[in-house]
């Protein structure tokens, strides 16, 4: 049985629900934004899904939640600046590790939180709720490693780089902040189907984005959509925005630019 939801004044009690198991490994697949410093440009990504509406919230009480029904996003910050991430519901062509195609429907309420530190990358081995030192590094009797508003940890297994053993490490997730669709205590008051929100003065470093769905009684056994995947698509924009003033003294420069060509080509 899943336990009641605080967030942090929200109260429920949800009965008959169940707690699917932590397989899923945690990889950044075709959700990095790049590399980004303070020079106004945006980034698009779709084409994802998440796997119920719920892995976001779950992820705000004391077992944690399951990274399993989240999608996490990476980007890069090469100097400081201000980052605004937008997540939003959608429908797309998915698929998934097994190479099964599937197309995600519309419905996601999103929620999402920004974390300084990347999980494992290639060569190592990815980071999962149930390796052993993932497991042994939280209490007990929790359904994943997955904190929606705090830092946390997650690890993987022993691999072997060259021939040489490498033993198991944690990743470590340094909270920085969140934001999520609807109108509970804390979200944007609009439930609309996108979330947004704007990180100023970022430091330089590589980030991670934890994205999954905000319905909290999605996770009841009678749900027909439980493993329902929903699409999200995923917009970032980095940089300080150039005041109208600037974008008329780059206009104004531009045009004298072309007359002084034209004068030349003139003579």
């Amino acid at each position: 049985m899943k336990k009641a939801f605080h967030l942090p004044a929200a109260t429920a009690i949800v009965t008959a629900i169940i707690s699917l198991p932590a397989m899923a490994h945690v990889g950044y697949t075709d959700r990095n934004f790049g590399i980004f410093d303070n020079t106004y440009s945006t980034a698009t990504l779709s084409g994802q899904a998440v796997t119920g509406n719920y892995g976001w919230i779950d992820g705000t009480d004391s077992d944690n939640g399951d990274s399993h029904k989240l999608r996490p996003y990476r980007f890069t910050l090469a100097e400081e600046t201000n980052v605004t991430l937008t997540f939003e519901q959608a429908t797309s062509r998915v698929i998934d590790h097994l190479g099964n195609v599937s197309t995600s429907q519309l419905g996601l309420k999103p929620g999402f939180s920004l974390y300084q530190g990347l999980a494992h990358l290639a060569p190592m081995k990815a980071d999962y709720d149930s390796a052993e030192i993932s497991v042994a590094n939280r209490a007990p009797g929790t359904e994943g490693s997955f904190k929606a508003l705090a830092d946390w940890s997650i690890g993987n297994d022993p691999g072997k780089l060259n021939g040489i053993p490498i033993p198991p490490s944690l990743s470590f997730f340094k909270y920085i902040g969140h934001a999520y669709d609807g109108t509970g205590f804390g979200s944007d008051g609009t439930p609309d189907g996108k979330v947004s929100h704007t990180f100023m003065n970022l430091k330089p470093g590589d980030y991670s984005v934890f994205v999954g769905g905000t319905d909290y009684f999605a996770q009841e056994a009678s749900n027909p959509d439980l493993s329902t995947k929903y699409g999200v698509t995923a917009t970032l924009v980095a940089g300080v925005v150039p005041e109208p003033e600037v974008y008329t003294m780059l206009l104004a420069g531009l045009g004298l630019m072309g007359a002084l060509v034209r004068r030349r080509s003139m003579h």
